[in-house]
């Protein structure tokens, strides 16, 4: 499954992307995912628009594996994940 999230990261001078905290939704209430570990598995290139991360995130003592996409160009993340993850809703 695959979904529009919303991400904060860091950025620096040679256009490394490091993301940070993820957000399933803009709601108030919704949980906010640490990232505890990624790793830029694609960078974009003049044939893809995007970079592609494997990243380890955790809330309330759980970890799940997802992985999430950054599209520069259009400013927004999507995450993907198995149908059967919890995350998936």
């Amino acid at each position: 499954m695959t979904k529009r999230v919303y991400v904060i990261a860091s950025f620096n001078t040679d256009g490394d992307t490091q993301p940070l905290w993820l957000k399933l939704s803009l709601d108030k209430d919704a949980p906010c995912y640490k990232i505890e570990n990624y790793i830029c598995t694609k960078k974009p290139d003049k044939y893809r628009e995007y970079a592609q991360y494997r990243c380890t995130v955790s809330c309330k003592n759980q970890r799940h594996e997802i992985g999430l996409n950054y599209y520069a160009l259009l400013g927004f993340w999507t995450m993907t994940v198995s149908n059967s993850s919890s995350m998936a809703m």
